[in-house]
């Protein structure tokens, strides 16, 4: 073979070690940014979680107590609530809190599989503690009613008033615990579909 041909070959074989170097680079980098995107919309959750656990519980555990001294309502609703907010909070930690180094592992299969059993516990979630949620606001009004001082005419004005502001405030809390149920389930497929496409689909069904 002669000298020109020799020096081709090194140089087209140069060239492929180039192009193949660069496209592993391009695969490194676009493996990196598909992590850091699912490790951005999977923030929301542990952000909400964070949320619930240090503002929403708090303003549960002091304003029932206190709503309970000043009209003089029994205890058995006030327990309640507060037991099955708790419930509610640990719950949603157990099951959907994942921490950012999950989504940095070489295999991420765990990790989608943890998103599959999150969407269904939180859709079971919502099917108990709905109905719960409801039947607790029904015993809720029926002890109020029943436990409520209608000779104190402030006080009963205050009751209405505050019974009035508690339905409303009841059912936009209603409205805003399902959007955002259906908020974090289509975040999490989004992250499950973001691991498929970077585990070539091969993350089991379950």
């Amino acid at each position: 073979m002669n000298p020109q041909g020799n020096n081709t070959l090194e140089e087209m074989r140069r060239q492929m070690t180039i192009l193949q170097e660069k496209l592993h680079n391009e695969a490194i980098v676009n493996d990196r940014l598909l992590r850091e995107s699912m490790k951005h919309n999977y923030s929301s959750i542990n952000r909400y979680l964070v949320l619930e656990s240090t503002i929403f519980m708090p303003i549960i555990v002091f304003a029932f107590p206190f709503i309970a001294l000043v009209f003089h309502l029994s205890w058995g609703p006030v327990i309640a609530i507060i037991l099955l907010c708790l419930a509610d909070v640990i719950f949603d930690y157990k099951v959907s809190h994942i921490k950012d180094e999950a989504f940095m592992t070489d295999d991420l299969i765990p990790t989608a599989l943890r998103l599959q059993r999150a969407k269904r516990l939180s859709a079971l979630q919502m099917l108990v503690s709905l109905p719960l949620t409801l039947l607790w606001f029904a015993w809720f009004i029926v002890d109020f009613f029943q436990s409520i001082n209608y000779d104190s005419e402030t006080l009963t004005s205050a009751a209405w008033g505050g019974l009035t502001g508690g339905c409303i405030g009841s059912v936009c809390g209603l409205i805003f615990a399902i959007q955002l149920y259906h908020k974090q389930q289509k975040t999490r497929q989004q992250v499950i579909d973001q691991i498929n496409d970077l585990t070539a689909g091969s993350t089991p069904e379950r």
